[in-house]
């Protein structure tokens, strides 16, 4: 039996042991604290890299950083509004193969991402009215950009269709046998774009006039109307406001508001108080006689190297025509329009666009 002087030696040497291992175990658990916390935090940070989004009330934006892709979710009817990635043409002509892209900003409600040799792209989420503004500072050797590429699927469905605003108005379904693509490069009679998917609406709008749209229909695998947003020139940024539930009614009442906010309304009331004989139009017939044309050399209309000209109508017979039809065919209201007769001739004088 050992001495008791032996047995504290012996006991204190074991605790002194026993402590130890405690201190490095507690020290081995908090070094695996300290990896998982960062693993978690890494897995968190690529997580966001690949799902960025930007979120309010009404609307949530998700971005593909792979592709430049966005998904714009309407909060009030659940319906996804998919815009396909940018495309871009260079200056000498060739189709640009786009390069990775690099987020450069991000907060609560803004994004933007750079694509080397194409341009600055920027994504700003906004309230009253809840919308998508969508731009981009392309580079100097960007010739023509489509922002919106195949953009806004909308299938088959009697609350699913395009509404064009092409002159009076007209409507896109996705039916027929045939596929097509249609241009409306000038021909857009207001700076707007309406889509309605499964009673779904939204409202595309724009401010510069080097703005086209095109629609493109496919038959396979099922048919689909897709649109693309063309920008060249100075245009360089379209607005995307979803409007829940409604069809081209409250397409056009959305309009209406983003034009008179631009200052582009002026109603015939407002005309009027400018001018009185405003209201001599009611019910007025419009008379467009082409008088006189001008016509450019090597055109469908004038094969010849030179200019050419095409006289239809004097002064003075377009002068007989007005007496004619006040004298004998009783019309008291008309507008009487005399094309060619501007500076320069039909059409040779107006902006290119």
């Amino acid at each position: 039996m050992l001495p008791r002087f032996h047995l504290t030696k012996l006991e204190f040497a074991v605790k002194k042991r026993i402590a130890a291992r405690k201190s490095l175990a507690k020290e081995s658990r908090r070094a695996c604290l300290r990896a998982l916390a960062v693993l978690v935090l890494a897995t968190s940070a690529v997580a966001q890299e690949t799902n960025a989004s930007l979120e309010n009330r009404a609307l949530r934006t998700e971005w593909d950083p792979s592709s430049g892709a966005i998904t714009l979710v309407d909060k009030q009817t659940g319906v996804r509004w998919e815009l396909g990635p940018p495309e871009a043409t260079l200056a000498r002509g060739s189709a640009a193969t786009l390069p990775s892209l690099r987020l450069t900003h991000r907060d609560q409600s803004n994004l933007r991402y750079r694509r080397e040799g194409i341009g600055e792209f920027s994504l700003k989420l906004l309230a009253d009215p809840a919308r998508l503004e969508y731009s981009v500072v392309p580079e100097r050797e960007v010739k023509d950009l489509r922002l919106l590429g195949k953009t806004l699927p909308v299938g088959r469905g009697e609350n699913s269709y395009y509404a064009v605003a092409h002159r009076m108005g007209i409507q896109l379904r996705a039916e027929g046998d045939t596929p097509y693509s249609r241009r409306f490069r000038d021909s857009c009679s207001m700076a707007m774009f309406g889509a309605v998917k499964e009673g779904s609406a939204l409202l595309v709008t724009w401010t510069d006039p080097y703005t086209e749209v095109q629609v493109d229909y496919s038959t396979q695998p099922a048919p689909e109307l897709r649109m693309g947003l063309a920008m060249r020139e100075w245009a360089q940024s379209v607005r995307l406001q979803p409007l829940g539930r409604g069809g081209y009614v409250e397409i056009a009442k959305a309009y209406r508001a983003v034009a008179r906010e631009r200052r582009l309304l002026k109603t015939l009331a407002e005309k009027m108080r400018e001018n009185p004989r405003v209201a001599e139009l009611f019910g007025a017939a419009d008379f467009k006689p082409f008088a006189y044309m001008r016509l450019a050399p090597n055109t469908p209309w004038h094969r010849q190297d030179t200019w050419g000209t095409q006289l239809n109508f004097t002064l003075e017979e377009c002068a007989d025509l007005a007496e004619h039809l006040n004298r004998d065919l009783g019309i008291d209201r008309a507008m009487l329009v005399l094309n060619g007769w501007i500076n320069g001739g039909y059409d040779n004088r107006h902006p290119d666009i």
